[in-house]
């Protein structure tokens, strides 16, 4: 729909896929994204400054008509997501979709606060039908089986605290969000769940967070987290997923898809 696009950590532009259980290079995010023509804006956002100099190289051998719609910015993301939806650079009327997939716990939870305070939810003018207006559209990688459960450790007895609790609290918000987990003996699951309360919070209308496996064993990996206030998005998801080649089509249990319908 001629709206945006922010890849809050871009990388070099390609990634590794798997299939057949063969693994083998291909397109990023990025250019993928860039070579959908879906985006009238496309701002990728990397910190290493190696991953910029490839992600650049990679830009400028995209036609024109592709690589003038892209902008990268090098730097952290929690600093320069803010100041890019603050610069008047992007139409606040048109659809915007934010891609954080942090490799670990990078992303601040004031980054996500930011993002979906950016544009406010219009219902439609019916029952039923399009919304007027959506908030930022979020795809959140949270990591949770490789990073954030091993900060919940299992024996109080011998770990009476949690593991990096400054950590907890920047990609969760506050003490206040989680502390209450941990004196009641919640197990590290819940802290999934508390985030996408969370995200309820921030006032998105569909939260649904997605279990990915590793491809080569089928042990957990990390969560994909789905925040979205069009209906229209849920499916569209899904299809996406269907028509993806390799482990990310599997469907796998999840928490509870649309509280509101």
């Amino acid at each position: 729909g001629g709206g945006a696009f922010i890849d809050a950590f871009a990388g070099t532009g390609r990634g590794v896929s798997t299939k057949d259980g063969q693994s083998f290079e291909c397109d990023g995010s990025s250019l993928i994204a860039a070579k959908s023509g879906a985006f009238a804006s496309l701002e990728l956002i990397e910190i290493d400054p190696a991953h910029v100099a490839t992600l650049t190289a990679a830009v400028k051998t995209l036609p024109s008509r592709m690589s003038d719609r892209i902008h990268i910015h090098r730097g952290d993301c929690n600093i320069l997501i803010s100041e890019l939806l603050s610069s008047g650079r992007l139409d606040e009327t048109r659809p915007c979709f934010a891609f954080l997939d942090q490799e670990s716990t990078q992303l601040d939870w004031r980054t996500i606060e930011t993002l979906a305070s950016w544009k406010t939810y219009e219902p439609p003018p019916a029952d039923s039908g399009r919304p007027k207006t959506c908030k930022v559209e979020l795809w959140i990688l949270f990591n949770s089986y490789q990073a954030v459960y091993r900060l919940w450790p299992k024996d109080r007895t011998r770990h009476p605290e949690p593991f990096s609790p400054e950590t907890l609290d920047r990609i969760l918000g506050s003490r206040d969000a989680w502390w209450d987990l941990w004196e009641g003996d919640h197990p590290a699951s819940s802290l999934l769940q508390r985030f996408s309360d969370r995200l309820y919070g921030l006032g998105y209308r569909y939260v649904v967070p997605q279990m990915i496996r590793s491809p080569d064993d089928g042990r957990p990996q990390y969560h994909m987290i789905h925040a979205t206030d069009h209906p229209s998005a849920i499916s569209l998801m899904r299809w996406a997923k269907r028509i993806t080649d390799g482990f990310e089509n599997v469907h796998l249990p999840s928490l509870d898809a649309a509280r509101n319908t």
